[in-house]
């Protein structure tokens, strides 16, 4: 019984990560792409929110997918703004 409790808590525990980072992921794509659209370099802040950013540029809009990893998983999110001036 003990270890089918632990084989549960462990998944509940691992499942929880993995969202944590999903939320983290939406918040940086976010954050990157409506820094990018009014001018900003996003390197720094990619840095400081943890994430690898890829741009990625529309007809008037720019969007950055930015990708967090815990090995073997890797979630990627994107987020698009408009740039400014348009």
């Amino acid at each position: 019984m003990l270890p089918t409790v632990l084989l549960v808590g462990a998944t509940l525990i691992a499942g929880l990560v993995l969202g944590v980072q999903r939320v983290q992921a939406v918040y940086a794509a976010g954050t990157l792409s409506r820094a990018l659209a009014r001018g900003e370099t996003i390197g720094p802040l990619a840095q400081q929110l943890g994430v690898t950013a890829k741009v990625e540029y529309l007809a008037d809009l720019v969007c950055v997918h930015a990708i967090t990893s815990t090995q073997p998983i890797e979630i990627e999110e994107r987020s698009c703004a408009r740039k400014l001036g348009l």
